[in-house]
Parts: structure tokens; sequence; C-alpha cells
């Protein structure tokens, strides 16, 4: 029974919905109530644990275990074309980067992004970050992407962004309308690559430069 309302597109945004809340909310809600400090090394390893649990760890048992499919049906695995996929990646880079430029000039980015400049800290932010991204694209450009596309084809790509889009309305306004931007040009990515790894790297080198530009350079 589980496995056939998991097949319906609608159970499907709605589960990932709810997946990517649970991973987002419990360590801020440890922090409004002062059990955690967000700039602490501790804060990022339980978010980020949190986040892996709840955005990789759960959706693969889903699929595994209830949809009885391989994780590589939902992007885990080398992007069919290597050469193609490096092209692509680093494209998308470099479109995005002057975006990435623009938006930490904003102040209300850098109090938001800023980070230690304590270099144990901001290595740890980094690690973690990998960690991070892998899962939170997992589960936007891959369990959603190659679980919807079969039924909706293009459309997936902006019912997936919506969703996407919307758990970045707590952040500073303007990152709402670049992760839609974004949103789509990774799933373009997935598409053409038949892979989600290459939106990880995208997704965490653009995360990185900002926080780099934040931290250490409009300080």
């Amino acid at each position: 029974m589980l496995k056939n309302i998991i097949k319906n597109p609608l159970a499907l945004i709605i589960l990932a919905f709810f997946l990517v809340f649970f991973a987002e909310y419990p360590a801020l809600f440890l922090i409004k109530y002062g059990i955690l400090n967000y700039s602490s090394i501790g804060f990022q390893i339980i978010d980020t644990l949190n986040a892996f649990t709840m955005m990789f760890i759960v959706p693969a048992i889903i699929i595994n275990f209830f949809l009885k499919k391989p994780l590589s049906d939902f992007g885990l695995s080398v992007p069919v074309n290597i050469k193609q996929s490096i092209l692509l990646t680093c494209l998308t880079i470099l479109v995005f980067s002057p975006l990435i430029y623009f938006l930490s000039l904003q102040s209300n980015f850098q109090n938001f992004y800023i980070t230690k400049t304590n270099a144990l800290y901001f290595l740890t932010y980094s690690i973690s970050g990998i960690f991070y991204y892998f899962a939170e694209e997992f589960i936007f450009r891959g369990f959603l992407h190659f679980g919807l596309w079969n039924r909706f084809k293009f459309h997936t790509i902006w019912i997936i962004n919506i969703v996407f889009a919307i758990f970045h309305l707590n952040k500073p306004p303007l990152e709402f309308y670049f992760a839609l931007l974004l949103g789509i040009a990774l799933n373009y990515l997935s598409y053409k690559t038949k892979s989600f790894i290459p939106a990880v790297i995208v997704h965490f080198t653009l995360a990185l430069i900002l926080n780099i530009l934040v931290t250490f350079i409009f300080i």
C-alpha cells in the first residue's frame, strides 16, 4: 500500500516537502531556544547530520525498500557523458558566479552568511557543506526530478523549483529569485547528465564562493 502511495506524484512531492522541512527546522528550533548557537561547530555538525538523514538516507531507504529501484535510477550515478558534464558544470558556475558576486555585496547577505574567520570553523563549515548540498541536491535533483520526470517531463522543473524556492523564503529576499534561476539550471544539468552529481558540484562551489566573499573579502 505504501508503495502505491509513494508512486503517486502528489504524494512524492508532499513527502519531499516534509523531509526538507524536518531537515531544516529542528536545528533552527535549537537555536531559537538557545540550545545551540548558529556560529558554533556543534550546530554545523548537527544540522548537517540531520539534513543528510532526512534528505538522503530516508529517501534512499524509500527507493530501495519500498519502490524496489536502484539509486542509479534517481541520479546517483556517474554522468552519462563526462566531457559534456564537465563543460556544463563549469559553464553553470561561470554564469552564476557574477550573480553570487552581486549578492555578496548586499548587506543582508553579508549578515546572513558571514562565518567565523577562525580557520577550523570555516573548514568544518565547508566540509559539512559538501554533505549538506549532496543531500539537498539528491532530494530535489535526484529523488524528485527522476521520480516525477516520466509523468511530467519538462513540467517537472517548475514543479520542483517552486518547492525549492519556498525553502529559501527564510533567507535574504533576493535569494528566493536566485534559487528559482539556479534551480532551473540545476534541473537542466540533471536532465542532460542523467545524474544529480553535477548539481552538487555547482551548488557547493557557488555557496563556497559566497561564503569566502562575505567572510574574507567584504568584511
